[in-house]
Protein backbone atom coordinates (compact mmCIF):
# COMPACT_ATOMS: atom_id res chain seq x y z
CA UNK A 1 0.00 0.00 0.00
CA UNK A 2 2.96 2.49 0.93
CA UNK A 3 4.75 1.95 -2.21
CA UNK A 4 1.22 2.15 -4.32
CA UNK A 5 0.47 5.59 -2.70
CA UNK A 6 4.70 6.98 -3.04
CA UNK A 7 4.29 5.78 -6.69
CA UNK A 8 1.18 7.86 -7.31
CA UNK A 9 2.90 10.79 -5.27
CA UNK A 10 6.31 10.76 -7.52
CA UNK A 11 4.11 10.40 -10.82
CA UNK A 12 2.01 13.44 -9.22
CA UNK A 13 5.15 15.47 -8.60
CA UNK A 14 6.50 14.66 -12.40
CA UNK A 15 3.36 15.86 -13.61
CA UNK A 16 3.43 18.79 -11.97
CA UNK A 17 7.02 19.39 -12.42
CA UNK A 18 5.98 19.00 -16.56
CA UNK A 19 3.54 21.41 -16.36
CA UNK A 20 5.22 24.28 -14.77
CA UNK A 21 8.06 23.45 -17.23
CA UNK A 22 6.06 23.81 -20.15
CA UNK A 23 4.40 27.24 -18.78
CA UNK A 24 7.43 28.81 -18.24
CA UNK A 25 8.57 28.22 -21.65
CA UNK A 26 5.75 29.59 -22.84
CA UNK A 27 5.40 32.52 -20.77
CA UNK A 28 9.41 33.46 -21.92
CA UNK A 29 8.63 33.09 -25.52
CA UNK A 30 5.67 35.43 -25.21
CA UNK A 31 7.97 37.99 -22.95
CA UNK A 32 10.84 37.13 -25.86
CA UNK A 33 7.65 38.15 -28.31
CA UNK A 34 7.90 41.79 -27.03
CA UNK A 35 10.06 45.01 -28.67
CA UNK A 36 11.70 48.00 -26.18
CA UNK A 37 10.15 50.97 -28.25
CA UNK A 38 12.68 53.55 -27.92
CA UNK A 39 11.53 57.47 -27.61
CA UNK A 40 12.45 59.29 -31.11
CA UNK A 41 12.83 62.83 -31.57
CA UNK A 42 11.66 62.74 -35.32
CA UNK A 43 12.04 60.92 -38.18
CA UNK A 44 13.52 61.13 -41.24
CA UNK A 45 10.58 59.87 -43.21
CA UNK A 46 6.74 61.49 -43.02
CA UNK A 47 3.67 60.95 -44.95
CA UNK A 48 3.23 63.62 -47.04
CA UNK A 49 -0.52 62.74 -48.45
CA UNK A 50 -3.55 60.00 -46.97
CA UNK A 51 -6.62 60.03 -49.10
CA UNK A 52 -9.30 57.18 -47.49
CA UNK A 53 -11.86 55.54 -49.25
CA UNK A 54 -14.45 53.92 -47.28
CA UNK A 55 -17.52 52.08 -48.40
CA UNK A 56 -20.12 50.60 -45.55
CA UNK A 57 -23.33 48.49 -45.92
CA UNK A 58 -25.60 49.44 -42.32
CA UNK A 59 -28.88 48.59 -42.07
CA UNK A 60 -31.35 50.22 -39.66
CA UNK A 61 -33.12 47.87 -37.12
CA UNK A 62 -35.02 50.79 -35.40
CA UNK A 63 -38.46 51.47 -36.19
CA UNK A 64 -37.90 55.23 -37.00
CA UNK A 65 -35.21 56.71 -39.06
CA UNK A 66 -31.61 56.92 -38.06
CA UNK A 67 -28.53 58.82 -39.19
CA UNK A 68 -25.10 57.07 -40.03
CA UNK A 69 -22.49 60.00 -39.44
CA UNK A 70 -18.93 60.32 -40.82
CA UNK A 71 -16.19 61.82 -38.47
CA UNK A 72 -13.21 64.65 -39.97
CA UNK A 73 -11.06 64.40 -36.97
CA UNK A 74 -8.92 61.01 -35.91
CA UNK A 75 -6.25 60.38 -33.66
CA UNK A 76 -6.14 56.61 -33.38
CA UNK A 77 -4.31 54.71 -31.38
CA UNK A 78 -0.27 55.56 -31.58
CA UNK A 79 1.40 58.80 -31.18
CA UNK A 80 0.37 60.81 -34.40
CA UNK A 81 1.95 64.25 -34.43
CA UNK A 82 -0.16 66.42 -35.75
CA UNK A 83 -3.34 64.63 -35.03
CA UNK A 84 -5.09 63.64 -38.64
CA UNK A 85 -7.74 65.56 -39.49
CA UNK A 86 -9.91 64.77 -42.68
CA UNK A 87 -11.62 66.81 -45.39
CA UNK A 88 -14.59 64.98 -47.06
CA UNK A 89 -13.83 65.43 -51.27
CA UNK A 90 -16.90 63.32 -52.15
CA UNK A 91 -19.58 60.78 -51.20
CA UNK A 92 -21.82 58.71 -52.91
CA UNK A 93 -24.75 59.01 -52.63
CA UNK A 94 -24.19 62.90 -51.98
CA UNK A 95 -24.23 63.30 -48.09
CA UNK A 96 -26.06 65.78 -45.71
CA UNK A 97 -25.27 68.07 -43.35
CA UNK A 98 -26.16 66.53 -39.82
CA UNK A 99 -27.55 68.80 -36.62
CA UNK A 100 -24.74 67.84 -33.91
CA UNK A 101 -21.93 69.54 -34.97
CA UNK A 102 -18.24 68.69 -33.65
CA UNK A 103 -16.12 69.92 -35.90
CA UNK A 104 -15.41 73.13 -37.87
CA UNK A 105 -17.54 73.24 -40.95
CA UNK A 106 -19.92 70.99 -39.61
CA UNK A 107 -20.19 67.46 -40.07
CA UNK A 108 -21.92 65.00 -42.81
CA UNK A 109 -24.31 61.74 -43.08
CA UNK A 110 -26.97 60.11 -44.50
CA UNK A 111 -30.23 58.76 -43.32
CA UNK A 112 -31.19 55.57 -42.93
CA UNK A 113 -35.53 54.84 -42.95
CA UNK A 114 -36.74 52.00 -40.72
CA UNK A 115 -35.71 48.68 -41.81
CA UNK A 116 -33.52 50.24 -44.40
CA UNK A 117 -30.29 48.78 -46.14
CA UNK A 118 -27.69 51.07 -47.49
CA UNK A 119 -24.86 51.57 -48.79
CA UNK A 120 -22.48 54.53 -48.73
CA UNK A 121 -19.20 55.25 -50.07
CA UNK A 122 -17.22 58.35 -48.88
CA UNK A 123 -13.30 59.84 -49.59
CA UNK A 124 -11.41 61.68 -47.68
CA UNK A 125 -8.00 63.36 -47.75
CA UNK A 126 -5.95 64.07 -44.36
CA UNK A 127 -4.75 67.33 -43.42
CA UNK A 128 -2.37 68.70 -41.48
CA UNK A 129 0.62 66.72 -43.55
CA UNK A 130 3.37 66.23 -43.44
CA UNK A 131 2.78 63.68 -39.97
CA UNK A 132 4.64 60.75 -38.81
CA UNK A 133 3.47 58.22 -36.44
CA UNK A 134 5.61 56.84 -33.82
CA UNK A 135 4.97 54.68 -30.10
CA UNK A 136 5.38 56.23 -27.50
CA UNK A 137 8.59 54.77 -25.72
CA UNK A 138 10.85 55.04 -23.16
CA UNK A 139 13.88 56.29 -22.43
CA UNK A 140 17.33 54.65 -24.38
CA UNK A 141 19.47 52.64 -21.50
CA UNK A 142 20.23 50.48 -23.89
CA UNK A 143 22.92 52.19 -25.56
CA UNK A 144 25.13 51.34 -27.82
CA UNK A 145 22.78 48.42 -29.33
CA UNK A 146 18.94 49.86 -29.92
CA UNK A 147 15.80 48.49 -31.39
CA UNK A 148 14.35 50.63 -34.26
CA UNK A 149 10.83 49.02 -35.40
CA UNK A 150 10.37 52.10 -37.62
CA UNK A 151 6.93 54.08 -37.89
CA UNK A 152 3.90 52.16 -36.61
CA UNK A 153 0.71 52.32 -37.04
CA UNK A 154 -2.94 53.53 -35.12
CA UNK A 155 -5.49 50.85 -34.97
CA UNK A 156 -9.44 51.78 -35.11
CA UNK A 157 -12.43 49.55 -35.01
CA UNK A 158 -14.95 49.39 -38.40
CA UNK A 159 -17.62 48.52 -36.52
CA UNK A 160 -17.53 51.14 -33.71
CA UNK A 161 -20.66 52.15 -35.32
CA UNK A 162 -22.34 49.15 -33.57
CA UNK A 163 -21.45 50.08 -30.14
CA UNK A 164 -22.56 53.67 -30.67
CA UNK A 165 -26.07 52.80 -31.75
CA UNK A 166 -27.29 49.36 -31.92
CA UNK A 167 -29.64 50.02 -33.80
CA UNK A 168 -27.50 50.55 -36.61
CA UNK A 169 -26.20 47.23 -37.82
CA UNK A 170 -22.66 47.11 -40.32
CA UNK A 171 -22.86 44.13 -42.57
CA UNK A 172 -19.84 45.60 -44.66
CA UNK A 173 -17.21 47.70 -44.37
CA UNK A 174 -14.25 48.05 -46.85
CA UNK A 175 -11.49 50.93 -46.15
CA UNK A 176 -8.87 51.75 -49.39
CA UNK A 177 -5.96 54.30 -48.22
CA UNK A 178 -3.27 55.71 -50.32
CA UNK A 179 -0.55 57.34 -49.25
CA UNK A 180 2.94 59.24 -49.99
CA UNK A 181 5.77 58.63 -48.12
CA UNK A 182 9.11 61.20 -48.25
CA UNK A 183 12.66 60.68 -46.95
CA UNK A 184 12.64 64.18 -45.13
CA UNK A 185 16.37 64.76 -45.76
CA UNK A 186 17.49 66.32 -48.61
CA UNK A 187 21.17 65.55 -48.72
CA UNK A 188 23.09 62.61 -47.18
CA UNK A 189 23.18 58.94 -47.36
CA UNK A 190 20.17 57.02 -48.26
CA UNK A 191 17.64 55.99 -45.38
CA UNK A 192 16.08 52.70 -44.74
CA UNK A 193 13.61 50.84 -42.26
CA UNK A 194 10.22 49.77 -41.60
CA UNK A 195 7.09 51.54 -42.01
CA UNK A 196 3.53 50.24 -41.37
CA UNK A 197 0.34 51.48 -42.57
CA UNK A 198 -0.54 54.63 -41.13
CA UNK A 199 -4.23 53.47 -40.44
CA UNK A 200 -5.35 49.66 -39.41
CA UNK A 201 -8.91 48.65 -39.03
CA UNK A 202 -9.04 45.92 -35.88
CA UNK A 203 -10.58 42.43 -36.64
CA UNK A 204 -10.17 42.88 -40.46
CA UNK A 205 -8.61 41.22 -43.38
CA UNK A 206 -5.72 42.55 -45.55
CA UNK A 207 -7.17 42.01 -49.30
CA UNK A 208 -4.74 43.77 -51.36
CA UNK A 209 -1.48 45.82 -51.20
CA UNK A 210 1.00 47.73 -53.69
CA UNK A 211 3.64 46.97 -53.22
CA UNK A 212 3.03 43.76 -51.86
CA UNK A 213 3.65 44.16 -48.07
CA UNK A 214 6.79 42.48 -46.85
CA UNK A 215 5.61 41.14 -43.87
CA UNK A 216 2.05 41.32 -41.28
CA UNK A 217 3.18 43.08 -38.44
CA UNK A 218 1.57 41.19 -35.13
CA UNK A 219 2.05 44.12 -33.15
CA UNK A 220 -1.95 44.88 -32.23
CA UNK A 221 -2.52 40.74 -32.23
CA UNK A 222 -6.38 41.75 -33.72
CA UNK A 223 -5.07 43.55 -36.58
CA UNK A 224 -3.09 42.56 -39.68
CA UNK A 225 -1.21 45.65 -39.86
CA UNK A 226 0.66 46.21 -43.57
CA UNK A 227 4.53 46.81 -42.84
CA UNK A 228 6.87 47.21 -45.87
CA UNK A 229 10.80 47.37 -45.92
CA UNK A 230 11.41 51.11 -47.53
CA UNK A 231 14.44 52.36 -49.04
CA UNK A 232 14.71 56.35 -50.00
CA UNK A 233 17.30 58.52 -51.01
CA UNK A 234 17.44 62.00 -49.91
CA UNK A 235 14.06 64.11 -50.96
CA UNK A 236 12.79 60.76 -52.78
CA UNK A 237 8.87 60.02 -52.04
CA UNK A 238 7.26 56.81 -52.79
CA UNK A 239 3.31 56.15 -53.24
CA UNK A 240 2.03 53.15 -50.96
CA UNK A 241 -1.92 51.60 -50.99
CA UNK A 242 -3.20 49.14 -49.02
CA UNK A 243 -7.29 48.10 -48.48
CA UNK A 244 -8.79 46.00 -45.58
CA UNK A 245 -12.32 44.66 -45.29
CA UNK A 246 -14.49 43.62 -42.36
CA UNK A 247 -15.46 40.96 -41.26
CA UNK A 248 -14.16 39.12 -43.59
CA UNK A 249 -11.59 38.16 -46.74
CA UNK A 250 -8.52 36.80 -48.18
CA UNK A 251 -5.67 37.74 -46.62
CA UNK A 252 -2.20 38.98 -48.57
CA UNK A 253 0.60 36.80 -48.92
CA UNK A 254 3.55 39.08 -47.99
CA UNK A 255 6.31 38.95 -50.34
CA UNK A 256 9.19 38.14 -48.26
CA UNK A 257 7.88 35.13 -46.66
CA UNK A 258 9.50 32.47 -49.04
CA UNK A 259 12.29 34.14 -50.47
CA UNK A 260 14.86 36.67 -48.89
CA UNK A 261 14.21 40.78 -49.58
CA UNK A 262 15.25 41.76 -53.14
CA UNK A 263 15.56 45.29 -52.24
CA UNK A 264 19.17 47.16 -52.41
CA UNK A 265 20.11 46.46 -48.47
CA UNK A 266 19.53 43.18 -48.54
CA UNK A 267 22.31 40.18 -47.53
CA UNK A 268 23.52 37.84 -50.81
CA UNK A 269 22.50 34.99 -51.46
CA UNK A 270 24.81 32.57 -50.48
CA UNK A 271 26.98 30.07 -52.35
CA UNK A 272 25.61 26.62 -52.71
CA UNK A 273 29.26 25.37 -52.47
CA UNK A 274 30.53 27.32 -49.65
CA UNK A 275 30.04 27.37 -46.05
CA UNK A 276 26.51 26.85 -44.60
CA UNK A 277 27.04 28.67 -41.84
CA UNK A 278 27.57 31.80 -43.85
CA UNK A 279 24.09 31.53 -45.15
CA UNK A 280 22.08 34.47 -43.46
CA UNK A 281 19.15 32.17 -44.43
CA UNK A 282 20.48 29.62 -42.18
CA UNK A 283 21.83 31.43 -39.30
CA UNK A 284 20.54 29.78 -35.76
CA UNK A 285 17.24 32.39 -34.05
CA UNK A 286 14.54 31.98 -31.73
CA UNK A 287 12.62 31.23 -35.41
CA UNK A 288 15.02 28.58 -36.56
CA UNK A 289 15.95 25.23 -35.01
CA UNK A 290 14.58 22.62 -32.51
CA UNK A 291 12.40 25.12 -30.19
CA UNK A 292 13.58 25.66 -26.63
CA UNK A 293 10.40 24.27 -24.66
CA UNK A 294 10.35 21.14 -26.75
CA UNK A 295 14.04 20.17 -25.27
CA UNK A 296 12.86 21.41 -21.46
CA UNK A 297 10.02 18.97 -21.73
CA UNK A 298 11.97 16.22 -23.22
CA UNK A 299 14.47 16.54 -20.04
CA UNK A 300 12.04 16.89 -17.69
CA UNK A 301 10.08 13.52 -19.00
CA UNK A 302 13.24 11.51 -19.30
CA UNK A 303 14.54 12.67 -15.85
CA UNK A 304 11.40 11.54 -14.38
CA UNK A 305 11.40 8.04 -16.15
CA UNK A 306 15.32 8.06 -14.37
CA UNK A 307 13.81 8.63 -11.23
CA UNK A 308 11.18 6.36 -11.32
CA UNK A 309 13.18 3.38 -12.29
CA UNK A 310 16.01 3.94 -9.69
CA UNK A 311 14.13 4.67 -6.83
CA UNK A 312 10.59 2.49 -7.35
CA UNK A 313 11.42 -0.42 -8.92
Amino acid sequence: MVFNRVNILFAALAVLVLILGVSCTIAADAASDQEAWIQTNTSTLAFTYLQATIHVVIKNNNNHAEFFKISQLYSGDGTVNPTIGWKVISTDPTAIRMVNVLNPGGDLGWEVDSGQTRAVTFTMVATGVPFTIERTGISNTFWPVINDPGLTATWFMPDEINFLNPNLQLELWQGHFFFFLKNMETSGPRVEGNVRAPMVPINSALTTSNPTIDWIDSEFPQAQTAAWDVTLYPGQTKSYSYTYQWPSGNTVTPANTQSPSSRINSLPLPDPAGDPSSDPLTIPTKNTGLPYGLLIIGAIVILAGIGYAKFLR
